[in-house]
């Protein structure tokens, strides 16, 4: 390749680097909020003083990349960074906080209730057996991040119920109250349409994506302490799997 053409692309490879750097920078600072469209690709080129092309190629790293932006038809839009969760037995309010996040909880709706034939075969109880209904909104950092539709087993009905409204973690005080920690947890998960309640209480339209993640956790001891249908925000969390070749008996479903 002659010198003045080698001299050409490493100046435009500069450019849209320096562009992705700087649109990063502004969506980590919420200069540009989550949910909304960035300024047109025109607008940032007059801006930068650079080529559309130029641009557009900042914004295709970007996603790549940092999963900060999306194209949805003519328009990009910004994100709020994901943060990564591994699939292991902690719960959302212990993740959070080893992850330097502020956990919240608001408790929506508290039930009793009879155990359906799948959540007396998950909770390892008998159809009718007592059950507690939970509906709560979670939060990282003031923000809405999912919903969670936690059925709890009847004995631990009491303790529950006498939570404050706000308890950051059901876990932490249920393993505090009976002296027991968590041993191991279940995890099934896809791609939902928000429900008219999820949309309302996550602040989105009816039908928006959302991602599940079907729950069913046991204490060390073999009892089983909840099975929980969470439906999180996209872009707020992504989930860690590790696995390995050895024979461990892993389920495929």
């Amino acid at each position: 390749m002659p010198e003045q053409s080698v001299g050409v692309a490493w100046r435009s490879s500069r450019r849209y680097q320096a562009v992705a750097a700087t649109l990063e920078a502004r969506i980590r600072a919420g200069e540009y909020p989550a949910g909304r469209p960035l300024p047109t690709v025109s607008c940032l080129a007059r801006e930068f003083g650079v080529a559309r092309g130029t641009v557009e190629r900042a914004l295709a790293r970007l996603e790549n990349d940092t999963r900060l932006v999306s194209l949805h038809g003519q328009r990009w839009y910004a994100h709020v960074a994901t943060r990564l969760q591994s699939l292991g037995v902690r719960s959302f309010a212990q993740w959070a906080v080893a992850s330097g996040l502020r956990p919240g909880g608001r408790f929506v709706d508290v039930s009793r209730g009879r155990a359906t034939t799948v959540e007396a075969r998950e909770l390892g109880e008998r159809p009718g057996s007592p059950v507690l209904r939970v509906v709560r909104v979670r939060s990282l950092d003031g923000s809405p991040a999912m919903v969670e539709h936690t059925v709890f087993p009847g004995w631990l009905a009491g303790a529950i119920e006498s939570l404050p409204s706000d308890a950051p973690s059901i876990v932490q005080v249920v393993e505090e109250a009976l002296g027991v920690a968590l041993g191991h947890a279940e995890h099934r998960i896809e791609a939902i349409a928000a429900s008219a309640m999820d949309g309302r209480l996550l602040g989105v339209r009816r039908g928006s994506p959302l991602l599940r993640v079907v729950r069913t956790a046991r204490f060390a001891d073999g009892r089983t302490f909840e099975f929980s249908d969470d439906r999180y925000l996209p872009g707020v969390v992504s989930f860690s799997l590790v696995t390995s070749s050895s024979p461990i008996g892993v389920k495929v479903d």
